[in-house]
């Protein structure tokens, strides 16, 4: 089982007051959210939870029953689910995402902007390979497969829970149908990846299993 959900905050903001969403989050998230500077931050940080929130309102758990703990890296996960059931929730743009699995999970968002950077970001950071793919791309679809590598790559780090511990020159993700990792060039069969549209063109958007 993977739930996937994505809402605009701008969609938000037009059904609920800060205050009524405010609200509705846990304690962690409040005290996060009171720490950022931006209005936009701060919505995009409920928006998040408010997915998590619905998600499991549709799998019939309360979420104020539900406690979540933060393990290595900062990584979210439950602590006393009744069901073994896990989460991961990012944000970019004006977009929020939330992934809640039957698998340890990662996900990513990116909204697609038009760094004039990207090429040396790619170089510096991805897999040479992945590097290659870009270059040999039209240059008309160069950023796409930038963006599609990024938030693949995220989204194995994300469930890894290794942070940036992770060099990301080091694993590369394939981009054929089936996705495939290779960690120092060899094959990894530990995790399935997927790539999933958002309903917004501007934005990509990837999740990554640890399969049992």
């Amino acid at each position: 089982m993977n739930k996937i959900y994505y809402i605009d905050i701008k969609k938000l903001q037009a059904s609920f007051t800060y205050e009524e969403l405010y609200n509705m989050v846990s304690l962690y998230r409040k005290n996060k959210v009171n720490r950022l500077k931006l209005d936009k931050d701060k919505w995009l940080s409920l928006g998040v939870e408010y997915l998590l929130i619905n998600g499991l309102k549709e799998l019939n758990i309360d979420y104020s029953m539900i406690e979540i703990e933060h393990i290595e890296n900062n990584k979210p996960v439950f602590k006393n689910c009744p069901d073994e059931l896990y989460f991961n929730l990012s944000h970019s743009g004006e977009m929020a995402m939330c992934i809640i699995s039957d698998y340890e999970v990662g996900c990513d968002i990116q909204e697609k902007l038009e760094k004039e950077n990207y090429l040396e970001i790619a170089k510096k950071f991805f897999h040479p390979k992945e590097f290659e793919i870009i270059q040999n791309a039209k240059n008309e679809e160069k950023l796409d497969y930038f963006y599609r590598i990024w938030v693949l790559k995220e989204s194995y780090i994300k469930n890894t829970g290794r942070g940036l511990g992770t060099p990301l020159n080091q694993f590369r993700i394939s981009l054929d149908n089936n996705h495939k990792l290779y960690i120092n060039e060899i094959l990894n069969n530990d995790y399935y990846f997927e790539e999933k549209e958002t309903g917004d063109p501007n934005y990509k958007s990837a999740f990554c299993i640890k399969l049992k």
